[in-house]
């Protein structure tokens, strides 16, 4: 799923690079849904130990989503 994520952001990085669009430094990326809190935070904090920040959000479909930046 890293992989995904990591490639995900280059094809938007080279395509806005391309049409001369600026990424926010801030943007948040959706990498993956988890079916609970602890499941998100494990796999959020994989992506911590390679550099990037991480937030877990509620749906009220009770799922949670991980974002990174």
């Amino acid at each position: 799923m890293r992989k995904h994520a990591v490639r995900a952001l280059t094809i938007v990085a080279a395509g806005a690079a391309l049409t001369g669009i600026a990424l926010p430094a801030f943007a948040w990326t959706h990498v993956g849904t988890y079916p609970s809190k602890f499941a998100c935070v494990d796999a959020g904090q994989t992506y911590q130990r390679e550099g990037w920040d991480y937030s877990c959000r509620t749906r009220p479909a009770g799922d949670w989503l991980l974002f990174i930046q």
